[in-house]
């Protein structure tokens, strides 16, 4: 057994000590070269080995199990007595979807140089988790000899960026402060007490409300929130699950992190209404987000066939108007605003994109990003959510940029091209909302 350490076996073997372990997990072939040296001293045991057959794909899910059957992480330790009694757990997941979205993020690693990613797909009226990659992933069938990597799909917290605009837009709608035909002075920086709040895709013109939501200004969506107000923000943040940690059947789980109310101040507002000043993990937007299009409910997403997952009351937030004011500006953004690069593409898609500055111990980088995209499809009758979250993705080579037109939405564009038809999506181009 090369992996050994001659000189700390040979103080093993010296010492008092009456039993330890030289070595665990042996191939058949070398056990019976151990076995051939005839030493008495040397037993074999013969312990049980829980086999993951799709290895790193779905690790973070699953996680993986220790000695004596114990569950260490995720699935395991979380239903450790339910699968020590001998019964079977069933999950939502398709392993097709997983492994497609896996091997898409894995390959984008190459052209988009990001250090981290996480791909999700939901179903938008059940709530049902179809796939979650976690990238950097792990290999759970040598639990002993790699460190497991963190569960970046719950149990990780970000500031999302600008794919918090679409719940303020649809919370305004929803609260009747704002129409399509509203305008918005977008000419000149807006300022909000000390603070100056600029465009990064500036128009310099006054916008309406579609306008506003395809070139995500955050000038006009700090006007909105303003108009909306803490009570009402913190109010829709709460029914849309944004204040609250998930019970899906994962294990690890992240606690968001935002302002209390008593201590927002209209900065505070502004800066929530576009993704800065709150943290979530990627599967409490993707479930928020899931709310504007599929007629206006909160569904807690879950991805244990359990019961207590399975009957949860879902939550009337949003109208059906406002859901369907939603679905045209998410197509009209995949038409003509930031996440134009999905076309051409064979199925109905709408989406909004995300792009912040990291938080970094002294403020905000101005040289590393997330890059992300929420997805719906078919968007004129919504039924799966996709979103794809890339940590630090560089602008080389040929990559000009580092926002999400440029990284999310072109590897989104091939997750939906390969996961659609097994999800039986039917490929239709011009078909109208």
């Amino acid at each position: 057994i090369p992996s050994i350490d001659s000189t700390e076996l040979r103080k093993k073997l010296k010492s008092t000590k009456k039993r330890y372990n030289i070595a665990r997990q042996l191939t058949p072939k070398i056990a019976m070269k151990i076995n051939k040296i005839g030493e008495p001293a040397l037993n074999f045991e013969k312990e049980y080995l829980r086999v993951y057959p799709y290895s790193e794909e779905i690790s973070h899910i699953l996680g993986t199990t220790g000695s004596g059957y114990k569950g260490l992480a995720g699935i395991e330790y979380k239903y450790n007595d339910v699968l020590n009694s001998g019964k079977d757990i069933h999950l939502t997941i398709d392993a097709r979807i997983q492994y497609k979205i896996y091997k898409i993020l894995i390959e984008g690693i190459e052209l988009y140089k990001y250090k981290g990613a996480v791909g999700i797909i939901i179903d938008v009226n059940t709530g049902e988790i179809i796939a979650g990659v976690s990238i950097p992933s792990f290999n759970p069938n040598p639990y002993h000899l790699e460190e497991p990597t963190t569960n970046q799909i719950s149990a990780s917290n970000f500031e999302l960026g600008s794919v918090f605009k679409a719940i303020l837009i649809a919370s305004a709608l929803n609260d009747n402060i704002v129409k399509l035909d509203s305008k918005f002075d977008a000419r000149t920086p807006f300022n909000v007490g000390d603070n100056i709040i600029e465009d990064f895709h500036p128009q310099n013109s006054i916008l309406d409300l579609e306008e506003v939501f395809i070139h995500s200004s955050n000038i006009g969506a700090a006007k909105i929130a303003l108009e909306l107000g803490k009570e009402r923000q913190a109010y829709y943040f709460e029914k849309l699950g944004l204040k609250s940690k998930i019970e899906s059947g994962m294990q690890e789980v992240a606690n968001p992190i935002f302002h209390p109310l008593n201590k927002t101040k209209d900065i505070n507002v502004v800066t929530m209404s576009y993704g800065y000043g709150i943290s979530v993990s990627p599967l409490n937007i993707i479930s928020a987000l899931a709310a504007t299009v599929n007629g206006g409910e909160y569904i807690q997403p879950f991805v244990v066939k359990d019961s207590k997952l399975l009957n949860r009351p879902r939550v009337k937030v949003f109208n059906e108007e406002v859901s369907d004011i939603m679905k045209i500006l998410y197509k009209s953004n995949v038409d003509n605003g930031t996440a134009k690069n999905l076309k051409p593409i064979p199925y109905l898609v709408g989406g909004k994109t995300g792009t912040a500055n990291k938080a970094m111990n002294k403020g905000y980088s101005d040289k590393k990003v997330l890059s992300s995209l929420i997805s719906f499809f078919p968007i004129n009758n919504p039924g799966y959510a996709l979103y794809v979250l890339l940590d630090e993705p560089k602008a080389t080579g040929n990559i000009w940029g580092r926002t999400p037109g440029f990284n999310a939405v072109p590897l989104s564009k091939n997750i939906i091209i390969e996961i659609a038809p097994l999800l039986g999506v039917k490929s239709i181009n011009n078909e109208k909302l």
